[in-house]
Formats: C-alpha cells, structure tokens, sequence
C-alpha cells in the first residue's frame, strides 16, 4: 500500500509540474480558423521612424516592451524615411534586446521581422543555419525562424496553448534586431483536438487522480481474488 501510494504522489508532482505548451502556426487561416476569439490587433500604424522615447507601448490590448529599461523602443525606417515620420513596424534598439508581448489570451499571431543596425531588412543570413528570430512563450515553448520571407520582410507566425491560462512571449533576434509589423491575440481551441475547449490544468490533476486511484482499485481487487 505504501508503495502504491509513492507512485501516486510522484505522478501527481509530475502532473503538476509538467508545461503546457501548444501548437504553432505558419499559415494565419489555419491558425485563425481554431481561434474562439480575437481579442485585439497592434498595427502600430502611428508609430513613427526612430526613437520611439518610451520602453512600452500599448495599443488594442496588446503591451509590447524592450526588455531593458534603458533602451527605448524603435521605429523602422528601412526606406530611408525621414526620422519622424509614421512607419508601422518597432523592433528594439539593441540587438541584446527581447521584445517582450504581453495580453490577455491563451492565443497570439504576428508578423514578423529582422533588421540589421541600419533597419535594412534581413530574408536569411549566410549561413541558413543561424537562428534569425526566436519565440519564447511563457508556458514553457519555443520556435525558431532561420530564413524569413524573401518577397516580403514581413513573416507570419501563430501559436495556441494547451492551456486556457493567458500567456506571454518573448522575441528574440540577437545578433540582429528583432520586429514586429503586427500582433493579435485571442482565445484558442485545443489544437490537439480541434474543435473541442482546452482543459484547465486542474482538470489534467483531476483525471491523473481518477486514472490512479482506478489502477489502485484494480489491483487490490485482484489481491483479494487471488487470496
């Protein structure tokens, strides 16, 4: 019994313990056609060529942050627009730097850039290996791009966790800088099983406890039929 109940609470921790994660997208109408709801979409029109002057900026539900305090955001200027001038597309101003997507959902997509320190947009780099831009979610996933659209800079990406709690995600473009031309959220289906809704957490824990103590009842019902 003893024994049984060890095995128990070492599934329940690993139950507990184990991340979510989720699915990625490369097409927007796949990704879009799982999501329950939009929740909001940064276009981020406004934004101007330069030193945007702040560290965050919010817009319809979507915060968008350089991960250093000290280094404000920056607006591309890849056409060689006059500083000043509304462009559409940030990206930080430090290639040590993550943007880092903060909303409420369990769902995100984008598009997606590079630049080099002269915002010159990047397609790949000569070694096609090289990881130009990575994603980091909160709930424990990651995706890497090694070559990025050659028509167009701008690359889409989606994602949709396991799990119904809100996530966040960090980009990374080290060497270069990474950037954004859009961001949308929303709430997502399980894209294990399409069409159905992701499970709380608790619900894995409950039905790890109901399958465990199923398997206990069993074997002691076969203990007793074979005394």
């Amino acid at each position: 019994m003893k024994k049984f109940l060890s095995l128990a609470a070492a599934s329940l921790i690993f139950v507990g313990t184990a991340n979510a994660q989720g699915k990625w997208y490369t097409d927007y109408n796949t990704w879009l056609a799982q999501i329950t709801l939009v929740g909001g979409t940064a276009e981020y029109n406004d934004q101007i060529a330069g030193d945007l002057g702040v560290t965050s900026i919010t817009e319809d539900g979507v915060t968008v942050t350089n991960n250093k305090n000290s280094n404000n955001l920056w607006g591309i200027s890849s056409d060689g627009t006059a500083s000043g001038t509304p462009r559409g597309q940030i990206s930080s101003s430090d290639s040590s730097d993550k943007l880092t997507f903060t909303f409420n959902g369990n769902a995100f997509s984008g598009r997606f850039l590079v630049t080099d320190a002269n915002d010159n947009y990047l397609d790949n780099l000569e070694d096609d290996d090289d990881e130009i831009l990575k994603f980091k979610t909160s709930d424990g996933d990651e995706y890497s791009f090694t070559e990025l659209s050659v028509e167009a800079p701008f690359t889409f990406l989606g994602y949709i966790s396991d799990s119904t709690t809100p996530i966040s995600l960090d980009l990374i473009g080290a060497p270069n800088f990474a950037g954004v031309d859009s961001f949308s959220f929303g709430n997502g289906t399980n894209p294990v099983n399409p069409g159905s809704a992701v499970p709380e957490p608790g619900e894995y824990v409950s039905m790890a406890i109901l399958g465990i103590g199923l398997c206990g009842m069993i074997v002691r019902s076969r203990r007793i039929k074979k005394s």
